[in-house]
């Protein structure tokens, strides 16, 4: 059977230092991260069962200074800024050349290096950094290059193997950037490599709608670990939610009755397609939040079976006071996601279901009108409406 495409979004969470391994004073830890995926986007699989193409890589920001906290002691938990740790991408199957309808899953992951600052320079991290995000775009396209049909998996040697290559590299531009006297204070107390890991996330082990969680623990320049998640969505948001929600409380498909106001409704209103953009390019970041609370998962799946029910032919089942709720639940999500993207725009979406002209709805009818009548980009002049990058952060 053909794969299906997959949105998946990655969250490099926390670091945490169980013993700091600097001796006298405090540790002040770095983060280089590059995110990368092997789909169908840029790789297929030629007439010889080899892939052709390249990975698409993306590389956060940052050496020296890049966690919020540089004095850093045991036990403490270094929470990772969502620019450097998020990313949002859509994973596409990779397909055959020659064979319609046949195809392969591809991988998307995050390669992590934890560095612990002593007396390179500023700018010599900040050329090691830039030597990092070209080695590993060509360890990774290495890879690439020498995988089969019969033969994707990536052993523990080969990542050993790379992760040496792009070590005498970081060095080497390291050197390069500063001089001799720099060289010199630097080799006598060089910047220590925590740890180098390289998670990567197969496609079908991808369970569509899901949370995992992932870390990796190293007992090197002291006793460190980076925690993270990886979350799997099915492209449609409605089918996102109705797979991580409750079940309705009803015996019916919340996904039929969608799929019916999307073909009839929605489509007769064009005002609602913004907001549905908002929930689209969201809904990896909302699935995160709701994942880890069941009372506000319930909150939701209540809202969407009133929903479902108005749309059923019971249109007072979602009026004033369910709109109210909508924009509560909105304003919690803002409080609680670590993505700046959803925090503009369920405050946004809060504010809008908080207007006056909602607390006067009578019924599924009045929401959807104000809805449509008042779309995000016309509230917040400046915002667009154009479907995102999938492959954007956050």
């Amino acid at each position: 059977m053909a794969r299906t495409p997959v949105v998946v979004r990655i969250d490099l969470e926390r670091v945490i230092c169980h013993d700091e391994g600097d001796g006298i004073g405090s540790a002040e830890p770095y983060l280089w991260v590059a995110f990368f995926k092997v789909d169908g986007t840029t790789v297929s699989v030629n007439s010889a069962f080899t892939l052709d193409g390249v990975a698409t890589v993306e590389f956060t920001p940052g050496s020296h200074g890049n966690l919020p906290n540089d004095d850093v002691d045991p036990g403490e938990v270094i929470a990772i800024p969502p620019a450097i740790g998020d990313w949002s991408t859509r994973l596409e199957p990779i397909g055959f050349q020659e064979v319609p309808d046949l195809d392969v899953g591809g991988a998307a992951g995050v390669v992590v290096v934890l560095m612990e600052e002593d007396n390179v320079t500023d700018a010599g991290a900040a050329a090691g950094h830039t030597a990092f995000d070209s080695a590993v775009r060509d360890a990774i396209n290495q890879i690439v290059a020498t995988r089969t049909v019969t033969n994707q998996d990536v052993s523990d040697e080969e990542l050993a193997g790379f992760e040496e290559q792009i070590s005498d590299k970081v060095k080497d531009a390291v050197a390069d950037q500063q001089g001799v006297f720099a060289n010199i204070w630097s080799w006598l107390n060089a910047d220590d490599t925590i740890g180098f890991k390289a998670f990567v996330f197969s496609h079908d082990s991808l369970v569509p709608n899901t949370v995992t969680e992932f870390s990796h623990r190293w007992r090197n320049e002291g006793d460190w670990e980076v925690q993270g998640t990886v979350t799997a969505l099915d492209v449609c948001p409605a089918t996102a939610l109705d797979g991580i929600l409750p079940a309705p409380k009803r015996t019916r498909s919340r996904l039929a009755t969608l799929r019916r106001f999307r073909d009839g409704v929605f489509a007769e209103q064009p005002g609602l397609a913004p907001w549905f953009t908002v929930l689209q390019r969201n809904a990896p970041a909302v699935v995160r939040v709701l994942a880890a609370d069941p009372d506000l998962r319930a909150d939701a799946a209540g809202l969407l079976d009133a929903a479902v029910t108005a749309l059923e032919g019971e249109p007072s089942a979602f009026g004033a006071r369910e709109a109210d709720a909508a924009s509560r639940l909105a304003r919690t999500l803002a409080e609680r996601t670590r993505s700046r993207r959803l925090r503009i725009d369920a405050r946004r979406a809060a504010d809008a279901l908080a207007d006056e002209r909602f607390r006067r709805a009578d019924g599924i009818h009045d929401v959807l009108t104000g809805l449509a009548a008042d779309p995000p980009s016309r509230r917040y002049p400046g915002t667009t409406t154009t479907p995102p990058d999938t492959t954007a952060r956050r």
